[in-house]
């Protein structure tokens, strides 16, 4: 009996031990049993939601190749060498490096990743997702809760670490991120009263921008405020959009691009502690003063200083009110031309690769390009009279030359629209498919980039060419103009003329393509140029008239002709973008209204350009057949202006 009763007894006061120990363990909803809970608790409820932009295809630059990531993906691995910097010689210290080895070093260390920050290829890309898999690691955001002396408040800051930088300054290392500003006096005070941010900055590049939480470009879900760090550079925007920044308030100089399509990028928050304990301490790398990338020349391409050293560490809200209020996005429907955004990230990202590839001073590349731009001009004045004659022969027929600028608008909407759907599909299938090599890359990206960029300048040639050909023509011949019989003409000689600049364009690129006979292209395209004039002059067919321009141009006119192409592509695609982008910087016209004001100029050029082009090919030919001789006026007379 007694042992019956001392079993059920056992049974009793285990039951009691299984209800009631876990009971002693847990703390009532909401209490919080120490400060770095209260700190955490903060952090995760603000935490923003980071949105990227989406990679469809492994190495492609089109999307987001990276992951902001915990530095420990740099620590443990013979990849990474910490070096020393004395005198311009670099001095190994150690492989296999931890943070402790961090721990106070100045700025003469710096750390060195596996390759080469200015021909990356897929290395870091495939480097950083293989270091991620071995160590485990997710997406993570470092968090930090801090005051400034002599300011009110209290801010939390996020910093993104990524391991690579590809932007027009490439480099190793990244760091980047977001801060909000409370009007409070504790974390305590936010958490109990569900604050919102008062202020909120996002990093990009060396400057920033500011925002409040309710301002309508802000986006957010519940407490969480939405980020869009572009692809590769990985400054942080408020939007999905391709952003302009020409190195204003510390922008970035370039396009920015954090457009669709995008996906939400889950992030673990990892909260830092304000104050360093020592060389144990698992923060110590934040004592580190050096650089997080090799250093290279110029120092544009060298990796990037820690989060000590950046301004907003110890002044975030100093900082925050200094950055500038807005960013300038680009539109997202096709413009007409050469827009502004195309021209200044196109001449941004040309300027940039050309340094990476040849590691010369970037203001040495600024005056390269202005130089051979000065040259450009200089060799399109030897066909100088020809542009003037246009000029003075569209106002003359105004009414018929600018009733087809008029018709130019709708097809060059439709001929961008095309060009951007190639842009978007084709280029990016090919890129990604192109060899690790910087040169070969760098090299056939732009050729590719290049050719189909010239889609719309191509079909605006082939489809408004006629028209103002004829036009040219009939008015030079015939000193009069009809414009019944120029509209009925140019509409008869649309297709052969369509055939022809289609054809010479695929002649070109094709050849192009061979990169070693880009010179005979280069050479080709001087001669086959003045095929539609061929096919409305000469009468030709789509085939002949490549075999007739060539004709008319050997016959020592070569070096002219090649002026007439350069000045021919200078009067069409450099006035409108650049007014556009001088009423946008310098007249604070927006940026909507300042690509339609560059898109109307393109328009009205386009026909003035072609017009020119033909006065040039009548000075070098005579029409034949039914037609009455077209008799190139003397030496130095201009091309004969006709009589109304």
């Amino acid at each position: 009996m007694s042992s019956d009763i001392f079993r059920r007894l056992s049974i009793a006061v285990f039951l009691l031990a299984l209800f009631v120990l876990p009971l002693a363990h847990t703390r009532p909803a909401g209490a919080q049993t120490s400060t770095i809970s209260l700190e955490q608790e903060l952090v995760e409820r603000y935490a923003p939601v980071v949105m990227i932009k989406k990679q469809t295809v492994e190495c492609s630059a089109d999307g987001e190749q990276f992951r902001p990531v915990a530095v420990d993906i740099l620590f443990g691995t013979d990849d990474v060498r910490l070096l020393r910097n004395e005198g311009g010689r670099a001095v190994e210290v150690k492989r296999n490096i931890q943070a402790s080895d961090l721990s106070g070093l100045d700025d003469s260390y710096y750390l060195d990743l596996p390759f080469d920050p200015r021909n990356p290829g897929c290395n870091y890309e495939k480097w950083g997702k293989q270091r991620m898999a071995e160590l485990g690691l997710e997406p993570s955001l470092y968090a930090r809760i801090v005051t400034e002396e002599g300011q009110p408040g209290i801010v939390i800051q996020y910093w993104y670490y990524w391991v690579y930088n590809l932007f027009n300054d490439v480099h190793e290392s990244d760091w980047e991120g977001i801060q909000l500003n409370f009007d409070a006096g504790s974390v305590k005070e936010i958490l109990d009263n569900h604050l919102l941010p008062s202020e909120i900055a996002f990093a990009q590049h060396a400057g920033g921008e500011q925002a409040t939480w309710d301002a309508s470009k802000v986006e957010t879900q519940e407490t969480h405020i939405v980020s869009h760090p572009s692809s590769g550079s990985h400054a942080d925007y408020y939007g999905s959009a391709v952003w302009l920044g020409w190195g204003e308030n510390g922008s970035g100089f370039g396009c920015d691009r954090s457009e669709a399509p995008e996906e939400e990028l889950p992030v673990e928050i990892i909260l830092m502690p304000n104050e360093v304990t020592g060389p144990n301490d698992p923060f110590a790398w934040l004592t580190f003063e050096g650089n997080w990338g090799e250093l290279e020349v110029p120092g544009l391409f060298s990796g990037p200083k820690g989060p000590n050293e950046h301004p907003r560490w110890d002044h975030p809200i100093s900082w925050s009110q200094d950055v500038r209020k807005n960013s300038l996005p680009v539109p997202e429907h096709p413009t007409i031309g050469p827009g502004i955004s195309e021209v200044f990230c196109g001449a941004a990202e040309f300027g940039s690769k050309l340094v990476i590839l040849f590691g010369v001073d970037s203001r040495d590349i600024t005056f390269l390009i202005i130089g051979f731009g000065i040259f450009l001009l200089a060799f399109s004045l030897l066909v100088w009279r020809y542009t003037v004659d246009a000029v003075w022969l569209y106002f003359r027929h105004g009414y018929y030359f600018i009733t087809i600028g008029v018709l130019a608008v709708p097809v060059a909407i439709l001929t961008q629209s095309l060009e951007n759907r190639l842009q978007d599909e084709l280029v990016t299938h090919v890129t990604s498919r192109l060899p690790d090599s910087q040169f070969w890359r760098v090299t056939y990206e732009f050729l590719l980039r290049s050719m189909v960029g010239g889609v719309q300048a191509v079909l605006m040639a082939a489809i408004i060419g006629p028209f103002a050909i004829y036009g040219a023509y009939h008015v030079a011949r015939l000193r009069r103009s009809d414009a019944s019989e120029m509209w009925l003409q140019g509409a008869h000689f649309l297709p052969r003329v369509f055939g022809s600049r289609v054809l010479v364009g695929l002649l070109v690129r094709a050849i192009t393509l061979t990169i070693v006979l880009t010179p005979l292209a280069v050479y080709k395209w001087a001669q086959w140029f003045f095929g539609p004039q061929a096919v409305v002059v000469d009468r030709t067919t789509v085939v002949e008239s490549i075999h007739v321009s060539t004709r008319r141009i050997s016959r020592g006119h070569w070096l002219r002709a090649a002026a007439m192409v350069v000045a021919f592509h200078a009067l069409v695609g450099l006035p409108a973008p650049l007014i556009g982008t001088a009423a946008l910087i310098l007249a604070g016209v927006k940026l909507e209204h300042a690509q339609l004001i560059s898109g109307v100029l393109y328009c009205v050029l386009f026909p003035m350009a072609t017009i020119a082009a033909t006065l040039f090919y009548l000075d070098r030919t005579i029409a034949p057949g039914t037609f009455a001789p077209y008799v190139a006026p003397a030496a130095g007379s201009g091309v004969l202006r006709p009589e109304p």
